[in-house]
């Protein structure tokens, strides 16, 4: 037995031993994660998941978080939860394309379609495809190859801003 239940038989009331299934993933000192949980989906419904011995640790984990992030949606919004969140940052997303566009159909008035480059056209940044490592300075003789495949410098004169646009 514990000195310190975990949250799960705190709210079910029970003796929290050392074989506690409910315990390394709602721990004492976050007691709404799994009121929140056992109010939506139930703790017998968790209780089946985390007492699945094919799922890995790592798995218990990511399906206790998925629940938790879900029940805290179904809280907020009882009808769609979770899609109804999707469906919102959806809508912003839209909302955001469209003034891209309206901006870019701007530019293109004001300063013509001539000067505006396609997305496509804008140089990418030369450390844009490196990978973690690469950028923490373990390579392994890539910098060799990467800098070999670097563009030019651009040749004064002009403002690197009036050469996107």
């Amino acid at each position: 037995m514990t000195s310190n239940p975990c949250s799960a038989c705190k709210v079910l009331k029970s003796v929290c031993t050392g074989e506690c299934v409910f315990a390394p993933y709602f721990p004492s000192t976050e007691p709404e994660k799994f009121d929140r949980v056992h109010r939506i989906f139930g703790a017998e419904n968790v209780y089946k998941i985390l007492s699945n011995e094919t799922f890995s640790p790592l798995q218990h984990e990511h399906a206790v978080n998925a629940l938790s992030y879900e029940a805290e949606a179904r809280i907020q919004d009882p009808v769609t939860g979770c899609v109804g969140m999707s469906l919102a940052y959806e809508k912003i997303l839209n909302n955001l394309k469209e003034q891209i566009v309206s901006a870019k159909n701007e530019i293109v008035a004001t300063m013509g379609p001539d000067k505006v480059r396609e997305y496509n056209d804008i140089p990418m940044p030369d450390d844009f495809l490196m990978t973690q490592n690469q950028q923490m300075g373990d390579n392994h003789g890539a910098d060799e190859a990467s800098t070999s495949a670097t563009p030019p410098a651009s040749s004064g004169g002009t403002n690197d801003t009036q050469q996107i646009l």
